[in-house]
């Protein structure tokens, strides 16, 4: 099923590619905008301690059926959202810092167009990275979900409880 949400994206890149005559796919392809998200993601998500988890939630979202505990299933769960939110920021400051440059050599106003594509790429890139993770905290979800017991079940082993007590 996560498939498709990767042929979604890659089905609205073609799409803009067979619309827009002027865009190829590779006016998409910045590879300093995706050096300068890694530069920031990968450190930050390496000190809040959760790029192990990170590799959690796709283990536990792509992997076997195996139980995990509901602590580990929380910790993946905030460690996509984590990543989410470090993907957004990120791709903002570099936005900032992109446009700093961009105003302080805006010599030639003719090349404004193509440089404010490049500025903008990196929030595109920001927002394919959560597109892609939505899919998967929300399975994450599910199975926090699944896990927990539901009101009715807590008030019926509440109740066991209460009856052995008393029984003893």
């Amino acid at each position: 099923m996560y498939l498709l949400s990767v042929l979604a994206v890659v089905l609205c890149f073609l799409l803009v590619e067979v619309t827009q005559s002027a865009m190829g796919l590779l006016e998409f392809l910045d590879v300093m905008s995706l050096i300068f998200l890694l530069v920031l993601i990968i450190p930050i998500m390496l000190s809040a301690g959760l790029l192990k988890d990170l590799n959690n939630a796709f283990r536990f979202v792509f992997g076997k059926k195996k139980e995990a505990v509901l602590l580990e299933l929380k910790r993946a769960k905030l460690a996509v959202e984590v990543m989410m939110k470090t993907s957004i920021y990120s791709s903002v400051f570099v936005m900032m810092l992109q446009f700093e440059v961009l105003l302080h050599n805006m010599a030639e106003p003719s090349t404004l167009g193509p440089i404010i594509s490049v500025v903008l790429l990196t929030l595109l890139y920001a927002m394919i990275i959560c597109i892609l993770l939505l899919p998967i905290r929300a399975r994450l979800e599910q199975r926090i979900l699944e896990y927990m017991p539901s009101c009715s079940e807590n008030e019926g082993q509440e109740e066991k409880e209460k009856e052995e007590t008393a029984a003893s």
